[in-house]
């Protein structure tokens, strides 16, 4: 990878030894390095908002909490300021060195660890929180990390997932990795092919992209119910504007609500494994 001698000054001082590693692996040759320095740096923000959507289920403080594709450990770290105890795994090591420099830099306690979500490493039941955000299209078997995340879930605990939706009309001219059209529903190797021949560079970070309903039905077969995704959310709003009278219109706020789920730029559900806490 090409290096750069300059590295901006990190917007939060803990996170400079973080930054400062990212800006000597970063391939610098990527039109698009700025971007992702970038992205990374500010992943905090975004997770804050991840972290409070999660609280609403279920309090992160004590909590076992799992980051499946934790990339540079912004997530990880938030979920460790709250109180949770924190796993974040990455198929390459040194992505990881990236979330431990960056727990460090926090003073946070999070443990960082090689592992594909096809299979994760862990017992059944082992967390009371697992998070999959952003990276169910970089992954070989979407489905099986899907499962993976629901038989690691203890009894009562919450899976987050969020990701891009294949079809979404949002992608279809500018995909959300390299900014160009059509490339995200093309099948991989021709996906592969056009973004590198476009880019006039080798690489290609992407596999195929998920639908958010197919994502659904894969928890829910899974054995995990289903708490908030689009169609919870219309019906909120439906209720919240006609009160009792939402019911009249049930099946149309359904219907609305699962065209969200299968067209909205990015989906985000949140399910619960039935059944009580550990003690």
């Amino acid at each position: 990878m090409s290096e750069r001698a300059f590295v901006p000054r990190a917007s939060d001082p803990r996170d400079q030894a973080f930054l400062d590693y990212w800006g000597r692996v970063i391939d610098w040759s990527d039109p698009a390095a700025d971007k992702w320095l970038a992205h990374f740096e500010q992943r905090v923000t975004e997770c804050r908002k991840v972290a409070d959507a999660i609280a609403r289920h279920r309090p992160l403080e004590g909590a076992r909490a799992l980051d499946v594709g934790c990339q540079t450990g912004a997530l990880a770290c938030v979920m460790a300021e709250r109180g949770a105890v924190v796993t974040g795994v990455e198929p390459e090591d040194w992505v990881l060195e990236a979330g431990r420099l960056r727990a460090k830099g926090w003073g946070v306690a999070a443990t960082f660890q090689t592992a594909t979500g096809e299979s994760l490493p862990f017992a059944s039941g082992s967390f009371d929180v697992v998070t999959f955000v952003d990276v169910i299209e970089h992954c070989r078997d979407a489905d099986a990390c899907l499962r993976e995340i629901a038989r690691v879930l203890a009894p009562g605990g919450v899976a987050y997932v969020y990701g891009p939706n294949r079809f979404s009309p949002h992608w279809l001219k500018s995909d959300p990795h390299y900014g160009l059209a059509l490339a995200s529903v093309l099948p991989n190797e021709l996906g592969r092919r056009y973004v590198e021949w476009r880019r006039g560079k080798k690489g290609y970070d992407v596999g195929v992209f998920p639908v958010g309903n197919h994502v659904a039905n894969v928890l829910s077969r899974a054995g995990l119910e289903l708490v908030d995704s689009p169609v919870h959310r219309a019906k909120r709003r439906a209720t919240g504007t006609l009160g009792a009278n939402a019911s009249r219109i049930e099946p149309l706020v359904r219907a609305w609500g699962q065209a969200r789920l299968l067209t909205d730029a990015l989906f985000t559900l949140v399910a619960v494994k039935p059944g009580s806490e550990r003690a």
